[in-house]
């Protein structure tokens, strides 16, 4: 068996499952568990998209600009991106919930961070609040503060705000 498809095949896998320790929630009242969450997120959001320096995108991506880098390159789908991610949940005042140095294809992360990473350049330092539904969606994620010594649970239906600085692009072959 050819080892390129081999390695394309499981690469994402392996990937997905370093960077997202996911835990899915089958049970049918799951929306119905976390409703206040998922309002919360929502107000939130809805007062955020208002603030000044503020975009939002079609799918309902809320973007600040906090430094435009000055390189023209921006990642593709397929490319490997070295940056340094920060997630914070809305709820709880934005407790720290994740911090990773990213060195994968970007398109293993959740949906916002697929989106949003495609406008920012090398050196870009953006800030992205996303709805429940391009983070993580119905599942709750298990993620450790930047220090390590505290465990914090994004809960299902959360919105949650993303820090990114975008500090390498490499190109994928082709």
């Amino acid at each position: 068996m050819n080892i390129k498809f081999l390695l394309a095949v499981a690469t994402p896998l392996f990937v997905a499952s370093i960077f997202s320790s996911c835990k899915d929630k089958h049970d049918d009242d799951s929306l119905n568990s976390y409703q206040d969450t998922k309002e919360y997120g929502e107000r939130f959001l809805r007062d955020k998209r208002t603030e000044e320096g503020i975009t939002e995108t079609a799918s309902g991506l809320l973007v600040k600009v906090n430094t435009l880098g000055e390189s023209d390159i921006r990642p593709d789908d397929g490319d490997t991106i070295y940056a340094v991610v920060t997630g914070y949940k809305i709820e709880n005042n934005q407790n720290e919930f994740r911090y990773d140095t990213i060195n994968a294809p970007f398109t293993n992360q959740v949906k916002a961070l697929q989106e949003g990473i495609k406008y920012m350049t090398i050196g870009s330092d953006f800030d992205f609040w996303a709805p429940y539904y391009l983070a993580y969606g119905s599942v709750a994620y298990v993620g450790w503060s930047r220090d390590l010594r505290q465990r914090v649970t994004v809960n299902p239906y959360s919105a949650v705000k993303f820090n990114v600085r975008l500090l390498k692009v490499k190109r994928e072959d082709k």
